[in-house]
């Protein structure tokens, strides 16, 4: 139970310090270096996570299968530097068309950044091992130290009176050097690092990872893809605003990420698809329920928040915060569902769902942000997400046992229940 409580402390540690930094920087550099800042960030985090995370899982299933961590940590080590170096030699091929248009700084900052990703594999697949081996201490240090560092640098600057674009980039670019670096270090310390990689351990990653690499892409994609074309149809200021507004609008989705991944190994136990209905909307309740409230209260103080966040620059993201607040309630439910799907033993059908999401959300970016401009990413957002999770309800009702009548038909019960059960404590 401790290393559960451990992992949520760090979690909320990093989205807390991540808002903070959001603020800084929007009060640092305002809508238009905001945006330009989100710009020079966006395609090499894009590239550590098509690389990383299918990769990350695979060394985390390797490690807890207790493949020898004198075997995997020289491989991975190897294998991060490998990608990280392809990543890099192709993103500074790309930085001049990808940044084309923009201030001379922003495409030198984009070749800086680009040294991000090796060092953030080095750190993340390391990182992984310590995981797998369930030594969570060292793993939460390990990801929380980036943004400690980061937060912590990007304050100094500000006290410096140093903040801008390129200053900044350097500074997240320390924050994954750091991780990189305390990984190494205390894989080195164990002994783990002293032998040659092994082919074979390569080449199971490697083909534990193939099949996932679907899934990551279509996942970053949907995550991405409103940044991404922000950035090439509109301006750096408008890119600035909804970054912003993202960053507090996707409050009430912490919660509920955090409950699905609980909620996975519970579903998954449950063998009758009958008896697994009840757990599923236990979890899909009290994940709305907890952002919806966090939703409800960010709409209903957006034009205050943001002034007091931001400053009267950024006015124009309170639309924004708006309906993205709206796509995470839908966000909340969904992320139990897809769970309880794929618990289920269908994972075809949780990817379907995303890939009609996709869909949608391609549509109606498209659409929308030539005509409504920034506000019309958020709205995609929501409908993306609305979609995504109409089709969920639709898969776990099938698979799931999950009834939505029943869910709404008990909710009122369920509440006053546990109310009950807290006045009696």
């Amino acid at each position: 139970m401790l290393h559960v409580l451990q992992s949520f402390a760090t979690t909320a540690l990093i989205q807390l310090l991540g808002l903070a930094n959001a603020v800084m920087l929007a009060r640092l550099l305002g809508p238009e270096g905001r945006g330009e800042l989100a710009l020079v960030l966006l395609y090499p985090m894009l590239a550590l996570g098509l690389i990383g995370l299918a990769v990350n899982d695979a060394i985390v299933y390797r490690a807890a299968k207790a493949a020898p961590p004198g075997r995997l940590a020289p491989s991975v080590l190897v294998l991060a530097l490998l990608a990280g170096g392809i990543a890099l030699a192709a993103g500074w091929a790309l930085v001049p068309t990808l940044l084309s248009g923009h201030a001379a700084d922003v495409v030198h900052s984009g070749f800086v950044y680009f040294l991000m990703v090796p060092a953030g594999l080095v750190g993340l697949y390391l990182g992984s091992v310590f995981q797998g081996r369930l030594e969570y201490g060292v793993w939460n240090a390990i990801r929380a130290s980036t943004t400690v560092a980061t937060v912590s640098a990007v304050g100094a600057l500000a006290l410096l009176g140093m903040a801008e674009v390129a200053s900044v980039t350097v500074a997240y670019l320390g924050g994954f050097c750091l991780s990189a670096g305390l990984a190494g270090l205390l894989a080195w310390r164990r002994g783990w690092l002293q032998a040659a990689p092994d082919r074979r351990e390569l080449g199971q990653l490697v083909r534990f990872a193939a099949p996932l690499q679907v899934g990551v892409v279509v996942q970053l994609v949907n995550e991405r893809l409103d940044q991404l074309l922000i950035a090439r149809l509109l301006t750096p200021t408008d890119l600035g605003l909804y970054v912003a507004a993202m960053a507090v609008a996707a409050i009430p989705s912490i919660p509920a990420v955090t409950l699905a991944n609980v909620a996975y190994p519970r579903i998954a136990g449950v063998v009758e698809a009958a008896d697994r209905g009840p757990v599923v909307e236990r979890y899909v309740r009290l994940s709305v329920a907890l952002a919806g409230a966090i939703a409800v209260a960010l709409l209903l103080a957006a034009d205050r928040l943001v002034m007091l966040l931001y400053g009267p620059a950024f006015a124009p993201a309170v639309p924004i915060l708006a309906w993205y607040a709206a796509g995470a309630v839908a966000l909340a439910a969904r992320a139990v569902l897809a769970q309880a799907v794929k618990a289920s033993g269908y994972p075809g059908r949780a990817m379907r769902a995303e890939l009609a999401g996709l869909a949608v959300n391609v549509a109606l970016l498209l659409l929308l942000l030539p005509q409504v401009g920034v506000v019309g990413a958020a709205v995609a957002y929501a409908g993306m997400q609305a979609t995504t999770l109409a089709l969920l309800v639709v898969a776990a009702t099938r698979v799931a046992g999950f009834q939505p009548v029943r869910l709404v038909r008990d909710t009122p019960r369920e509440v006053a229940d546990q109310a009950r059960r807290l006045l009696r404590r």
